[in-house]
């Protein structure tokens, strides 16, 4: 029975710690309802029902990517961003060294391949 208090008390203290850091840390622009000056001591003070209040009322969701508040429908990896996979020049864009390097790449290749079959049979 002790254990479980002890893991009971050791788990509320790492709980409070966590949401006082998180307070302390949090930009103006997205805590509510209280000045951070009064969410901080709230959560001293009030140590498990204070950081449960903090991160239901106190702090706004982060701004997503297309700034609705929700992080988690828009987020675009970087297997969906044309830009990281090299795909083709959009018109109206320049072509750039890389462009030039792929381009010569490819007729490194072509060449390489070409002298593969030079109608040798083997020996």
């Amino acid at each position: 029975m002790v254990r479980l208090w002890l893991v009971i008390v050791v788990a509320a203290v790492a709980f409070t710690v966590y949401a006082i850091i998180d307070c302390a840390t949090m930009p103006r622009s997205r805590v509510r309802s209280l000045r951070k000056g009064l969410w901080v001591p709230l959560i001293v003070v009030l140590p498990v029902v204070g950081g449960v209040l903090w991160f239901l009322l106190g702090r706004t969701p982060a701004a997503g990517p297309r700034g609705d508040g929700g992080g988690g429908a828009g987020y675009r990896g970087p297997e969906d961003d044309p830009d990281f996979l090299g795909g083709s020049t959009p018109p109206g864009r320049k072509s750039d060294d890389k462009d030039q390097d792929d381009a010569t790449l490819r007729s490194l290749e072509d060449q390489f391949h070409d002298g593969d079959d030079d109608g040798r049979v083997g020996r």
